[in-house]
């Protein structure tokens, strides 16, 4: 909590009157009408209402005083994140000739009456490629290879999987492009010779090579008209960013697998191999990451006055980090120079070409010039040369909520961009944030003295992590616990949960977006690289994830028909890693769930008559199985409880 301010004059206008009113009597005895209608004490009111304000300001002075510490040792508030969204761009064709979506290609949502469009900048070039296939191979249970492009090229039948397909058979397509974030459309000729499965939900999973994780992971599968192989029709990826090139029996290619797995619970599974004559890949597309933003070019903030410590302001806030190209320009011989940003001008000499940007208030500054114990002056970076005009060269403006948008609303390319027939987001933005506030600022002012160089203790590496990206929501620091205890962490190692930021909604929370994204993994481990001992191992990872399912039986007071709908919203936010718990900010990690605290949930609720029964089912996320009905859910220190899918019956 903030340090309580004292109060210097706790004095309000009524105390003011009284004390004055009371001092008539020794002053001025002749003064015997102290009814409010008299002239005096109209006069003694003003006066007390003017000194009333003037004790109001005069009790501000000690947090101004706060405040102005906060300043001296760099405290800073927040800026405001963006939302992120992966924006697909789909071709009106493949085109024979590489397509580039330039960076800093604008998208929006359709502006409404009621709603401005919230736009979207891409924060990378697109390449959609023109790819050449050049291998394809046939593994059986993932060990042996067979080549099969001579089959592929002769126009035989070929089967990509073993006569009784196996788990991990696969069939491998080489391309000596890397098709990282495109849209890969592969199109089959085939026949129907992969009988008994379900060709709406066929055994089979589609994987890049991931060439930061170095291993093979899941592709997003967008449509597949084959059936499972078993039919012409075409299959759409996404190939991810991270894809790169890899090795498979000796060849070199970028490589997208089709591989059998075992077949689920009631999924039925090949009894024969299917069989493919030939298939073509075409790139009509691509997927590229966005961010909540619009750009600004070329702002001029003004003309210098030639003096030290100078001070300009952006027109519009806030605005996101800037990259290499976005800076400071001043004129120079009729051309711009370029001037470097710095967090501050401790380092700077008179000659350099620095300055500072606030990215919340949207404040330049320039260099000051700061008298030395010895009397004399010390300029801290250059000055603009008097009358010169200063510019911004581009700057991205944008973050907060607002940028949270859903699935397939980014529609609108404000871009004129040759061959793209449309675009949208496939998934909901997620991470925006609004920018801190000063009451959140001097909350978080005690740790930052306390925690602010190193990272020793397990609050310092809880808090560091949150303070090294806002798409951190939640962290927790798991350590070695004593000789007599039974201990998750192993001496010298320091395990770090870190539960991302994410829209928390009032259902099911996709387990793809509990997932920790391996670009904040790496910021939280940089961040806290520089900071922790030298003897420690640091590890960063995602808890352990409980999925619970509650089946509840209540007995209404009157027939809502909304009540049901009303109870799974409760049970969705209170069981819920983000905002779950009752204090609404997360489930506490280890803390045990039990069926009493159900039953205080909805039993609270006005329609509710009665809670005639309440059990717990912990649930394969995988496979969607429930357990054993239990009255109370024990977890570990690292793990979270997460909501599937609960059932409520009303009667």
């Amino acid at each position: 909590m903030t340090l309580p301010a004292p109060i210097l004059d706790d004095r309000k206008f009524q105390d003011i009157v009284s004390e004055a009113r009371s001092l008539i009597s020794r002053y001025c005895p002749e003064w015997t009408d102290h009814n409010l209608s008299d002239p005096g004490i109209t006069f003694i009111e003003l006066f007390a209402w003017m000194v009333d304000i003037l004790l109001y300001r005069l009790n501000r002075v000690p947090e101004k005083n706060y405040i102005k510490f906060l300043d001296l040792i760099g405290l800073r508030l927040l800026p405001a994140h963006p939302a992120k969204a992966n924006i697909a761009f789909r071709l009106s064709a493949p085109q024979p000739e590489p397509v580039t979506i330039p960076k800093g290609t604008e998208v929006a949502t359709v502006r409404t009456e009621t709603q401005d469009a919230v736009t979207f900048t891409t924060d990378r070039d697109l390449k959609i490629m023109v790819p050449h296939m050049t291998y394809c191979l046939i593994s059986r249970a993932g060990t042996v290879f067979h080549d099969y492009m001579p089959v592929l090229k002769a126009g035989e039948m070929m089967d990509i999987f073993q006569k009784v397909p196996e788990e991990n058979d696969a069939f491998y397509v080489g391309h000596s492009e890397n098709l990282a974030d495109n849209t890969l459309r592969l199109t089959f000729e085939t026949t129907i010779e992969g009988i008994g499965v379900d060709p709406r939900n066929p055994p089979l999973v589609w994987e890049f090579w991931d060439g930061e994780e170095g291993k093979w992971r899941r592709l997003r599968l967008e449509s597949d008209t084959t059936g499972g192989l078993n039919r012409d029709g075409e299959v759409i990826l996404h190939v991810p960013y991270t894809c790169d090139f890899t090795e498979a029996d000796g060849k070199t290619a970028c490589w997208v697998r089709c591989r059998a797995i075992k077949p689920r619970l009631q999924q039925p599974g090949y009894t024969a191999s299917p069989k493919v004559r030939s298939v073509v890949s075409h790139c009509f597309g691509g997927t590229v990451p966005a961010s909540h933003a619009f750009r600004v070019m070329a702002e001029v903030l003004g003309r210098s006055n030639g003096s030290p410590g100078q001070v300009f302001h952006l027109q519009n806030t806030p605005i996101l980090p800037r990259d290499k190209d976005e800076t400071i320009e001043v004129e120079k011989n009729g051309s711009w120079e370029a001037w470097h940003e710095v967090g501050g001008f401790s380092a700077s000499g008179s000659d350099d070409l620095h300055f500072t940007c606030d990215s919340v208030s949207g404040e330049v500054r320039f260099g000051p010039c700061v008298r030395q114990p010895d009397g004399g002056e010390q300029q801290f970076g250059a000055i603009p040369p008097k009358g010169k005009r200063i510019r911004f060269s581009r700057y991205r403006c944008g973050g907060g909520v607002q940028g949270n948008v859903g699935e397939r609303t980014l529609t609108v390319l404000k871009s004129s961009i040759p061959y793209v027939a449309w675009v949208t987001n496939f998934e909901a933005a997620i991470g925006g944030a609004e920018s801190e506030s000063l009451e959140r600022a001097k909350l978080r002012a005690p740790e930052m003295l306390k925690a602010r160089f190193r990272a020793v203790t397990a609050d310092d590496f809880e808090y560091l992590a949150c303070e090294a990206s806002p798409k951190v929501a939640r962290a927790k620091c798991l350590v070695p616990k004593g000789a007599d205890e039974k201990g998750t962490v192993s001496p010298g190692t320091v395990r770090l949960l870190i539960v991302p930021l994410i829209t928390a909604g009032d259902g099911m929370i996709p387990k793809e977006q509990l997932l920790l994204p391996e670009q904040l993994r790496r910021e939280v481990t940089n961040h806290l690289d520089e900071r922790r001992l030298l003897t420690t191992q640091l590890v960063v990872t995602e808890p352990d994830y409980v999925w619970v399912t509650v089946d509840a039986k209540i007995k209404a007071k009157t027939g809502s028909k909304r009540l049901r709908g009303d109870i799974e919203r409760k049970l969705y936010q209170f069981i819920n890693p983000i905002s779950g718990g009752t204090e609404n900010t997360g489930w506490p990690f280890g803390r045990e769930l039990l069926t009493s605290e159900i039953h205080s949930l909805i039993q609270g609720m006005p329609e509710v008559g009665y809670v005639e029964e309440v059990k717990l089912f912990l649930v394969n996320i995988e496979t969607g199985e429930q357990g054993e009905a239990a009255t109370i859910l024990t977890l570990s220190p690292g793990q979270l409880p997460c909501s599937y899918q609960h059932k409520v019956e009303v009667t």
